[in-house]
């Protein structure tokens, strides 16, 4: 049975045992003050506790050991000597020297942590005590470093039910205090506490909580500054710096253009076969995109090229594909836009808490959801995009400065054990059909840049000695994380996003000025390929009005220098002698370059065999183009020539042509005038013999005569 301390009281008063039962009937009484100038900062320790296991605790003991403990032997005094020291004068035997170790009942929530973690625990904070022991002669296992530093390791085992005296009693599961008391002939010089999870029925333990890092980098944008793009590339190079820091997988939201100056700058080893090789790089467009204003202007053809862009300039720089798996939704997004990023295979958005608040959340003024699960949003298309908003209250810590100042108060165990407990107990204090929920932290400092890994090193050390956490890759996160219930119905806005609808009008207005003057350029010219970037580019919310305005106009002005280095021909005069002939078009070109165009003319007297012509003009040169042509009639008639782009669009105005054709004289009209007379003639004899054969039918009237 448990020894309530009550009744450990009662029967040490009535035996008066000492030592180990003194340590169980008042721990922390008066009568045992604080006192020394010694203190014990945990380096080490176990979190879990097995029933009958043991407890293994390791601390940095620092101050005045050889005064206060005598951990080093006095020096001798100057005329003193081995060989004059008499029995009588020998040295006192060194003060008793005792860890004395008390368990107190598990705690019921995360803000029952403060105040009985580190040096000088606060005895009103701590729970109801269950038991303590004391370890004798603690020198055996202290290790001195230096006359102010020594090492302390305790191992403290623990038994269950009715316990004897040299073992802690645990019959409980949960997170619970342990308070060492460093003692110098029973006098307390240092005190310290800890935590430690007593766990038996696995079915009734609350599942490991996943944790993953998260860092990235604002894309500065086409028009970001020299002092842009180098504090953004030295953010990116401390990402990586972090990368290695750690052995946990890191996801990285870093925008193509800062992977790029990254890499031509030097900051980043591209060469470097260990760069980013167990982290998770996401993909992102090549230019900064608000894939909702996208959206909303029926523009997914744009964001989609801009994102393979992005993600093929990722890969060629620093040879690792991107993933599209998780979403940075770091701005406002619209329903739309994230059935959009669901198609193009996206698994889950990870959002900032404020911009969860700012924009979906019911109730701004509400607390954030939980950040360790899940939150379903509604698609227009059917289904729900997961959603797990960003864990920087736990990544404020994080901070260089907040680290600093961490390190300064506590040591980085100590840190860690704290936050494996508070993350422990949040979970036991999670309602009943909550408590077994599979949980995950995405954590990311505040701004989501890079971080001092100095906590997470030793919290990830920690992590692979405990069931209670550990550490995953971000994009395995779907598989072991539950949904949270939020207890309203959140929803993204169907509008998110700068409208764009002015700016498309202009865009297309461009991009029907570029097509023709691209199809005069050769084949494999990159100019077409490049233009057509820049203006999927324009589409991003990351120009200005203005700054799209000026970069259209020099596209503009780019293409009409090339229409306006095409010559239309002189107007000539030309004669048809035959029925058929060719004339010469004289087609000028002022640029430093071939293109091509389509020739045409057009005539009421005239056909043109070959039709439209498509010539290559040579720079800075007259193109002679033959022109296959046909009379239909003698006289003068206009010919019109066009010269086209090869789709077709007028390149210059119409030049008009005079033809004179005198194809039917000479020969050919004595032919026909023959023939007209032999046609006459014969009509004319045929005429007068039916005349005469008229007139021989008729008979001769009787003459009159008289009787």
């Amino acid at each position: 049975m448990k020894r309530a301390a009550i009744i450990v009281t009662a029967v040490l008063a009535l035996i008066g045992i000492a030592s180990t039962a003194t340590a169980q009937t008042d721990p922390d009484s008066p009568a045992a003050p604080l006192d020394g100038t010694l203190e014990l900062h945990l380096v080490d320790q176990s979190f879990d506790l097995a029933p009958n296991g043991t407890i293994e605790l390791t601390y940095r003991v620092t101050g005045d050991l050889e005064t206060v403990a005598q951990l080093a032997p006095a020096p001798l005094a100057p005329s003193e000597t081995p060989d004059s020291t008499t029995p009588d004068e020998a040295e006192p035997p060194p003060p008793a020297l005792t860890a004395r170790v008390i368990n107190y009942r598990a705690l019921g929530s995360p803000d029952e942590l403060a105040g009985i973690l580190g040096p000088d625990p606060q005895p009103a904070r701590l729970p109801p005590f269950i038991d303590g022991v004391d370890i004798f002669d603690i020198r055996s296992s202290t290790t001195l470093i230096s006359p102010s530093e020594a090492v302390l390791e305790l191992s403290i085992p623990t038994d269950t039910d009715i316990s004897i005296a040299e073992r802690l009693e645990f019959n409980d599961d949960g997170v619970h205090p342990i308070v060492v008391q460093l003692r110098v002939d029973d006098r307390v010089v240092a005190r310290h506490g800890t935590v430690v999870e007593r766990r038996s029925n696995t079915d009734s333990t609350p599942p490991p909580v996943d944790l993953s890092l998260f860092g990235a980098i604002e894309d500065p944008g086409p028009s970001g500054t020299d002092a842009e793009y180098s504090a953004a590339v030295k953010g990116f190079s401390g990402l990586v710096a972090d990368a290695e820091a750690v052995e946990a997988p890191l996801t990285l939201a870093v925008p193509p253009s800062v992977v790029l100056e990254s890499v031509d700058s030097g900051a980043v080893d591209a060469d470097d076969p260990t760069l980013l090789a167990d982290d998770v790089l996401l993909a992102a467009p090549a230019t900064p995109f608000d894939v909702s204003s996208a959206v909303a202007i029926d523009r997914v053809d744009v964001f989609t090229r801009q994102l393979v862009l992005g993600e093929d300039l990722v890969a060629d720089a620093i040879g690792q594909k991107p993933t599209r798996e998780i979403w940075p939704a770091t701005s406002e997004l619209s329903a739309p836009a994230a059935q959009t990023l669901r198609e193009l295979g996206v698994r889950f958005l990870a959002m900032p808490a404020d911009v969860y608040q700012e924009t979906i959340a019911t109730d701004p003024t509400a607390p954030v959801p939980s950040v360790d699960r899940f939150i379903q949003l509604p698609l227009p298309g059917g289904g729900e995009m997961p959603t797990l908003l960003l864990d920087e209250n736990l990544g404020s810590a994080l901070t260089a400065d907040a680290t600093g100042a961490i390190l300064a108060a506590m040591t980085s165990t100590e840190w860690s054990v704290e936050t494996i407990a508070t993350l422990r107990l949040e979970q036991v204090a999670a309602p009943s059909d909550e408590r077994l929920d599979d949980r995950s932290h995405l954590i990311a400092v505040p701004g989501l840049g890079p971080f001092d890994p100095q906590l997470i090193v030793e919290l990830e050390r920690l992590s692979t000695t405990t069931e209670a956490i550990r550490f995953s890759s971000a994009r395995d996160l779907t598989s072991h994380t539950a949904t949270v219930d939020t207890g309203d119905e959140p929803q993204l806005p169907e509008v998110a996003g700068p409208s764009l609808e002015a700016r498309l009008q202009r865009l297309n207005d461009v991009s029907d000025q570029l097509a023709p003057v691209a199809s005069m350029l050769p084949v494999g010219d990159p100019r077409p390929g490049a233009w057509a970037q820049r203006l999927d580019s324009f589409v991003s919310t990351a120009f200005d009005e203005e700054s799209v305005d000026a970069e259209l106009d020099e596209l503009v002005a780019e293409a009409q220098a090339i229409r306006a280095g095409v010559i239309a021909p002189e107007p000539f005069t030309f004669t048809l002698t035959g029925r058929e002939g060719s004339i010469d078009i004289r087609v000028g070109n002022e640029l430093d370059e071939p293109v091509d165009v389509v020739v045409r003319l057009t005539s009421p007297r005239l056909d043109f065999p070959d039709g439209d012509v498509t010539v290559t003009l040579e720079p800075n040169d007259v193109t002679v183009v033959p022109v296959p042509v046909a009379a239909r009639s003698n006289g003068t008639s206009p010919v019109m020539v066009e010269i086209l782009t090869p789709s077709l669009d007028p390149l210059t105005d119409s030049v008009t042509l005079t033809s004179r054709s005198t194809a039917f004289t000479g020969l050919g009209l004595v032919l026909t005038a023959g023939f007209l007379l032999i046609l006459a003639t014969w009509w004319f004899s045929h005429w007068r013999a039916r005349r005469r054969s008229t007139s021989t039918d008729t008979p001769a009237p009787e003459p009159v005569g008289t009787e």
